[in-house]
């Protein structure tokens, strides 16, 4: 259909993606992720291992395993999910994260080309495409060794793949982003979560944030 008013040179706000851009913050504090069933993440049992060491340390308040403590970047998805907000700047190529957390920044690219990330990244690389209301976001070549997945120590290989599909919700108040989890030398089969993000005021700003004040 849209194609059709398209020749006809017929706009129409039905043709339009939806706008994401805003400021946005976690709806509700994240830091053991579980899956959208409410479940522990499907480990293997080399990972489960990890993770039970590291829950431990963070409930005694010992973050030694964790890199964001000395200000290295959490990381995607972890990143989203902070207790900070971050800013969607939406154009037509490329979609970008402004995120308070230490001036942090992601690039969705959106003109459809193959991209690879050139070696493990923090934040990954990340390519985006519409399919009806739902921007789908996927996203590979993430770094293992400094970033893990929740603040509780879920960690995960460079063999991480995530796919996005978000969509506005509650007449644009809610922004839900369900992320599908593939790793298979971390979890024995994909899984899936669920995060809501409220939108801030239209006057709000990413204010001023350095990691090192904060530590």
């Amino acid at each position: 259909v849209c194609a059709l008013l398209a020749a006809l040179f017929v706009a129409t706000d039905a043709c339009a993606n939806p706008d994401f851009s805003g400021v946005w913050l976690v709806d509700a504090k994240v830091q053991e992720l579980k899956t959208d069933r409410g479940e522990i993440p499907p480990l293997t049992a080399e990972a489960a291992r990890v993770y039970s060491t590291h829950v431990a340390k963070w409930r005694a308040g010992d973050l030694s395993f964790d890199p964001t403590a000395k200000c290295v970047s959490p990381g995607i998805p972890r990143m989203l999910y902070l207790p900070y907000p971050f800013e969607i700047i939406q154009s037509p190529k490329r979609i970008t994260y402004l995120f308070q957390w230490n001036y942090w920044n992601r690039h969705v690219d959106m003109s459809g080309r193959k991209l690879e990330a050139p070696y493990p990244l923090a934040m990954g690389e990340s390519r985006g495409h519409f399919e009806a209301d739902e921007l789908v976001i996927d996203s590979d070549g993430f770094r293992a060794d400094n970033t893990l997945l929740d603040s509780a120590g879920l960690p995960h290989s460079e063999k991480l793949q995530l796919t996005e599909r978000i969509r506005l919700k509650s007449g644009g108040a809610l922004l839900e982003d369900r992320i599908r989890i593939q790793d298979p030398e971390t979890f024995t089969h994909p899984w899936e979560t669920v995060v809501e993000f409220r939108r801030l005021p239209a006057t709000s700003e990413i204010p001023m944030d350095i990691c090192l004040d904060r530590t």
